[in-house]
């Protein structure tokens, strides 16, 4: 609650009973599988056979089905499901902006400090030491 409103919190995997482990528990469900698949058709201009999957998803949530076959409807169709079916799900979202090619986009509209070199790790430098054609990424330069 902030200022006295209540806000939605995104617990649903959180279990504040358990004991600390190491380990990270895996979560695939079979959305995410026919959204790879989808994605992988609209790059293939399968667009058919991508609408389907999309709309299999769609059908699960009660929503109406895409009607379009154009592979560009169909890649904003399916960015608009993976962000819905995965909201606060495991990091999803991060690489799913990473993968597209649309994380400065997205970021930078919701971040106002965001950098574009935010979206690299940096290289340890044993492994810049070991391999001589390793280049630190962007922003680690010190």
């Amino acid at each position: 609650m902030i200022a006295g409103i209540a806000y939605p919190y995104p617990a649903k995997y959180k279990n504040y009973n358990s004991l600390p482990t190491n380990e990270y528990a895996v979560v695939f469900r079979l959305s995410e599988v026919y959204l790879m698949k989808a994605e992988a058709l609209i790059a293939l201009n399968v667009c058919q056979q991508a609408q389907d999957n999309i709309n299999q998803i769609r059908k699960r949530a009660g929503l109406m089905d895409i009607q379009s076959l154009d592979p560009i409807v169909l890649r904003e169709a399916l960015i608009k499901e993976w962000r819905s079916e995965y909201f606060a799900e495991w990091g999803h979202r991060w690489f799913d902006l990473k993968r597209w090619g649309l994380i400065d986009q997205v970021l930078t509209d919701s971040k106002p400090n965001w950098k574009a070199t935010a979206q690299w790790l940096p290289i340890p430098l044993s492994e810049i030491q070991t391999n001589i054609f390793l280049i630190q990424n962007p922003g680690y330069d010190d």
